[in-house]
């Protein structure tokens, strides 16, 4: 998998290029996501993850689609492609990331809800499994 930071780095890159094709401040960018300016910041450096939200919202701010954030990734001035920020991906993963696209590209209120609700739902769970195994695997650690 091609590292976090790039990717991060990468998506930064499109948020600040169209923030100042729009001529818009970071400011006024945070006022949008509901979060502060020093966000925008890290951000556009690619210091910090932006959730998929905050990743919509920008979409609709900027009149983008969401695909906008990934469509090809410049590291070290060679393109990548985005099927290759997957080290293997699945055609099951592929058909999900499209199916994704499309309810976000039509750009209904409730398909959009649905569909980001249920995102959050299963990566709470996950969160959740993954707390439980460590927790267990601590557990196990200190009898030994």
């Amino acid at each position: 998998m091609i590292k976090d930071k790039v990717l991060y780095q990468y998506i930064g890159s499109k948020i600040k290029q169209k923030r100042k094709e729009l001529k818009l401040t970071q400011g006024r960018v945070a006022e949008a996501l509901d979060v502060e300016y020093i966000q925008i910041q890290r951000y556009e450096n690619g210091n910090t993850r932006i959730p998929i939200e905050n990743l919509i919202k920008l979409s609709k701010l900027f009149n983008v689609p969401i695909d906008y954030f990934f469509d090809s990734i410049e590291n070290k001035n060679k393109t990548i492609d985005r099927k290759l920020i997957y080290s293997s991906p699945s055609p099951e993963l592929e058909k999900e990331i499209m199916m994704l696209k499309e309810i976000y590209d039509y750009n209904d209120e409730n398909f959009m809800y649905i569909a980001k609700t249920n995102i959050e739902l299963a990566y709470g769970l996950l969160k959740k499994e993954r707390r439980i195994r460590k927790n267990a695997g601590d557990s196990k650690k200190k009898m030994a």
